[in-house]
This record gives structure tokens, C-alpha cells and sequence, in this order.
């Protein structure tokens, strides 16, 4: 076994990959069909995309159509819209837009998962050997935190952030320094142009290397290529992605002038102390902390709304009645148990794997598998105040249980006895994905299974499908109110505009929203009035629209919920799949 794992090494990584990608491909045929992603977010990238090979410029990141005629400014990048843009562009000649988009949709994801896992075998190679990058190869294509990030369709940012996230743990373990800190500043670069959710994780990083210098003053290249290919990627991107420069005005949510001038400052001082390399331990520290103090001013100084948090300045309205709402972006112990344990599971069982192959493996193995530790553990507790990036934690954990595995599986081949090689089976079957067992035990007790949802969930999938909202089309062309969640499938099936969707930019069109639907009808009418709303549509069983019944019965939903529509409101035959439609009189 282990003389075929070195000879067809590469191809078994392939395979893994290619049967990977055929079944994703298989259980994702509904999505592929419809060409219309797995939720809200991968909807309107869709939008976006076909706004941009419209002619819209690269510029200008705005969506018209929410919002008009003013239009909602987004926070995404426009750089990962390029290898869609490209295969579309590619394809559209041969086989129309239509197809040519969801080609791209379903290989763009398929294509950066495959990178994950070549990066997290090569990774685990380097670690424990063949074996283990097999079973990383493996425990990767199993895991459902990476699936559900990567799988055809999914076309959102959040893959391309673990991509950046595993690129920046390989490049640790290259030995060429000034190629390693090429790769690891440029990745930590993307990473925080894409989303700044990953700048906990690139102090993290940078932490790692200053304390590398601090212990091991010939450390230094690969801490000073780093900072410089940092710096110079930031300022490539940021003024290659918008055109008003250092006068662009301040986000908290994506990388802005404070965010360049503290990249600057700090950069500014420590690529001359890397230089003059000072012997002094005492120095060295001096020379961080100046730089980290640099950096932290800038910040304090020119963007201090900043220092809560991204959604520190969100519209109270909005906080109360969306933001709380969107469980991804919740700590994990506002999850329920089962969702808790099944995502943490496999972090848990990377510190675990950590811990006992400490004490099977020499000192220079030893010091590999504590660096993956440490990122892992980090990212475990960045997992716990905001839920959706345990997926970061998942993929840093898939290392050392792969290397766990791979020594187990070694055991498994020496032993002789068959009670022993049942158990080291069942060890390796449970490592490999440790959440589906956890969540299996927690089924055995009644009393911990999650509550039923008293909405039909089929039910609102089916009046939210793409075929169903598709026939909104057959109305003329107006703007509509419609709950948050529902606002991109509208853009994406119809040439119809909506009022808001669940991004946050689009702020004060938000807070219209959600004001005309729990405010009283007359007043609620007043404000469509203002907003030139046509078109009233919903799917009832949506959860946003429960809340307002609860909240405001007297609002106009709650009305409406109860059979009292206003008059001003004439109803229209129910369109697609129990989607209700009122137009304004």
C-alpha cells in the first residue's frame, strides 16, 4: 500500500478531486439547472457578474437595481469576478450567455477546491508524509463546512477565503524565504482585499513571523519579504480596484485609506529594522512594537468608528431586525447544539491530533505540527465570535488529523490482533469526519434533538426557486418590495428593481424596509409613495415576515397576515409557487 501511495501519489490526489467534483456535481444538478446559486449572496455575485460584462466598469461595484435609481454601493471585490468573467466570456460565443454563465459558476468553485486540497495534501505531506496528504486529500472531499463553501454554484467570497487562508499556511513550511514571503504577503493581501473578516487571521500570521525574528534572528527574510509583498499587493489592489485614492471614503467592511495608511506606517519601520537586522532582542521588540503602535494610531486616529467592529455604525433599526438575524455572522453560542457540534468537531479534533502526535514524533516534526496547532487553535476562537468562519479552523484542522490518521493506519498494518484493527478502523472512520458521529450521538437523546420549525421549509424553498420567482417576469416592469432574503432571486430571474436585500451597504434602503412593513398601512403607504414602490410580493412563509406579525400586529404585515389588506393594496393572481402579489394602487 504505501509503495503504491508513492508511486501514483499525484494521481490518487486527482482522483480524490475528480470523484470529488463528479458528485458535487450530481447532488448540486438542481442548482446547476436553474443557474441560480445556493443563496442570497451567490444571487446577486451573479447580478454583479452580468452587470460587469455589460459594460458596467470595473470601477464601479454598485447595484442599480437595488435601490433606484440611486443604486446600493456593495463591499465586494471585483477581483474574484475575473476567472468567472473569463470562462463566460470563453464559453458565450459556443454556447450563449445563459449556459456559459453557469459553466462558470460550477467550475470556478469545483477548480478552487481542488487548489485547497493540493495545498492541504502538500501541506500534510510535508508534515507526516504520503499517507497522511492522501487522507487530507480525503478528509477534505468529505468535509461539509468546505463543501458547503465550495461546491458548484457557490460563487460567493467566502472560498476564495479559505483558498488564502490555506496558501498562507503552506508558504510556511517552504523552505526558500524570500519565495515563501512573497507568496504569504501577497495571499494575506488578497485575503483582506476580498474581506476583512481575515484580518484577525493576517495579525496572526504576522505574529508568528515577529516572534519567529524575535527567537531566531536569521528569520528576518522571510518576515521582510512578507511585509514588503503585503504592502505593495494592498496598494495594488486598492488603487487598482477604485479611482477616488487616498480620498475614498472610509468603510469599516472592506480595506479603506485608514486601512492603507496603517498597512504604510507599519511598514515604514519595520522593513528598515529588518534591514539593519539589530542583534538586541530588546530592539527587535522595540521595533515591532513601534510599528504595531504606528499602525494601531493610524487607525484610532482617522477611522475610530471602525474599532467596534464592521457593523459598529449599522443602523440601529437595522441591527435589531436583520443584523441579529443572520446566524452565520453570530457568535457559535447563539447556534443551537447540533450546529455547534458538528462544525466544531473536526477543529477539536485537529488540537486533539495535535496533542497526541506530539509525543510520537521527533522535534522537527514536532515544531511543524505546533505551528498548524497554533493557526488552528486561533481560528477556533476567531470561530467563536463569528460562526461562518469556522470553516477556516476546519481546513487548518484537516493537517494534523490527516497526520494522525496516516500514524494509526500504521498502527492498523503492524498489529496482528483483529479486535485492535477493528479499533484502529473505527479511530481512523471517526477522524475522518467527526461531526456526522457527534451529531449521531447527540440523536440517541430525544430531548436534544432541535426543535421541528413550525414553517414548512420545503414550502418556502419552493416559492423562493428560481422557477417560481421567474414568473414574476410576467408583470410590467416595476420595483418591488419583497423580503430581504428573496431580493437577489428577483434580480437574477426578472428585469424587475427591489427596494433592499440582506447587504448591509444599502443601509437606509433597509431601514425603509423594514419601517414600511411593521409601520401602520396608512404610514406604510407613505413611504412606498416616496420610494415609487409598484409591486408588493412575498412568499408567506418566510421567517423576516413572522417577525414583523409577532412584533407589529398592528403594522401593515401583521394586517396583512390577518386577512386586513389595505385598499390602497389590489391583489394579483398568486404567481410561481404561492408567491403573493399586491400592487400598488
Amino acid at each position: 500500500m504505501a509503495r503504491f501511495i508513492e508511486r501514483h501519489y499525484a494521481w490518487l490526489i486527482f482522483g480524490i478531486w475528480a470523484l470529488l467534483s463528479l458528485s458535487l456535481v450530481i447532488s448540486s444538478g438542481p442548482n446547476i439547472r436553474s443557474g441560480s446559486g445556493w443563496d442570497p449572496d451567490d444571487q446577486l455575485r451573479l447580478v454583479q457578474l452580468r452587470d460587469f460584462l455589460n459594460g458596467q466598469s470595473w470601477f464601479d461595484n454598485r447595484q442599480y437595481r437595488l435601490n433606484p435609481p440611486d443604486g446600493a454601493p456593495m463591499h465586494w471585490s471585483r477581483l474574484i469576478e475575473l476567472p468567472l468573467a473569463a470562462i463566460t466570456l470563453l464559453l458565450t460565443p459556443m454556447f450563449g450567455q445563459t449556459v456559459a454563465e453557469i459553466a462558470a459558476s460550477a467550475a470556478v468553485p469545483l477548480l478552487l477546491f481542488g487548489a485547497i486540497i493540493m495545498l492541504l495534501a502538500r501541506t500534510a505531506g510535508h508534515v507526516a508524509g504520503k499517507t497522511a496528504a492522501i487522507s487530507a486529500a480525503i478528509i477534505a472531499a468529505l468535509s461539509a463546512p468546505l463543501i458547503m463553501q465550495l461546491r458548484p454554484m457557490r460563487i460567493d467570497h467566502h472560498g476564495w477565503q479559505i483558498a488564502m487562508a490555506m496558501l498562507a499556511l503552506a508558504s510556511l513550511f517552504h523552505g526558500h524565504a524570500r519565495k515563501a514571503g512573497l507568496v504569504l504577503g501577497t495571499a494575506l493581501a488578497i485575503w483582506l482585499h476580498i474581506s476583512l473578516e481575515g484580518a484577525p487571521m493576517s495579525a496572526a500570521f504576522f505574529l508568528f513571523l515577529g516572534w519567529q525574528w524575535l527567537t531566531k534572528p536569521d528569520e528576518s527574510a522571510r518576515l521582510f519579504w512578507t511585509i514588503g509583498a503585503f504592502a505593495l499587493s494592498s496598494l495594488v489592489l486598492f488603487f487598482g480596484t477604485q479611482t477616488q485614492g487616498l480620498g475614498a471614503s472610509t468603510y469599516c467592511d472592506t480595506v479603506s485609506p485608514p486601512h492603507v495608511l496603517a498597512i504604510l506606517a507599519a511598514a515604514a519601520i519595520m522593513i528598515p529594522g529588518l534591514y539593519i537586522a539589530p542583534q538586541s532582542k530588546l530592539a527587535r521588540v522595540l521595533v515591532m512594537a513601534t510599528a504595531g503602535g504606528a499602525a494601531a494610531a493610524v487607525l484610532v486616529l482617522r477611522a475610530p468608528e471602525c474599532l467596534n467592529g464592521p457593523f459598529s455604525t449599522l443602523d440601529p433599526l437595522v441591527r435589531d431586525y436583520w443584523y441579529v438575524n443572520v446566524q452565520e455572522g453570530m457568535p457559535m453560542w447563539h447556534q443551537d447544539l447540533h450546529t455547534i457540534a458538528f462544525v466544531m468537531a473536526a477543529p477539536i479534533a485537529g488540537l486533539v491530533s495535535c496533542v497526541v502526535l506530539a509525543r510520537e514524533m521527533d522535534k522537527t516534526d514536532r515544531s511543524k505540527l505546533w505551528v498548524i496547532g497554533f493557526f488552528s487553535l486561533y481560528a477556533l476562537v476567531l470561530s467563536l465570535f463569528v460562526t461562518r468562519t469556522i470553516s477556516v479552523a476546519t481546513a487548518y484542522a484537516v493537517v494534523p488529523v490527516a497526520a494522525l490518521i496516516a500514524y494509526v493506519f500504521g498502527l492498523y498494518r503492524q498489529s496482528k490482533v483483529p479486535k485492535q484493527r477493528i479499533f484502529y478502523v473505527a479511530v481512523m472512520l471517526f477522524l475522518m469526519v467527526p461531526g456526522s458521529f457527534v451529531v449521531a450521538l447527540l440523536n440517541v437523546w430525544p430531548q436534544l434533538k432541535p426543535a421541528d420549525d413550525p414553517r414548512s421549509d420545503a414550502r418556502l424553498l419552493s416559492c423562493e426557486s428560481a422557477q417560481s420567482v421567474a414568473t414574476l417576469s410576467d408583470l410590467p416592469r416595476g420595483r418591488f418590495l419583497v423580503p430581504f432574503d428573496i431580493a437577489p432571486m428577483v434580480l437574477v430571474q426578472t428585469a424587475h428593481s427591489v427596494l433592499a436585500s440582506s447587504h448591509h451597504r444599502n443601509e437606509k434602503a433597509m431601514h425603509d424596509h423594514i419601517e414600511i412593513f411593521r409601520s401602520r398601512p396608512d404610514m406604510a403607504k407613505q413611504l412606498m409613495a416616496a420610494r415609487g414602490i409598484n409591486y408588493l410580493a412575498v412568499c408567506p412563509d418566510e421567517g423576516e415576515l413572522d417577525r414583523y406579525a409577532r412584533k407589529h400586529p398592528a403594522g401593515l404585515w401583521g394586517q396583512i397576515a390577518k386577512g386586513h389588506v389595505p385598499d390602497w393594496l389590489e391583489p394579483l393572481p398568486a404567481k410561481g409557487k404561492g408567491i403573493m402579489v399586491w400592487r400598488v394602487r
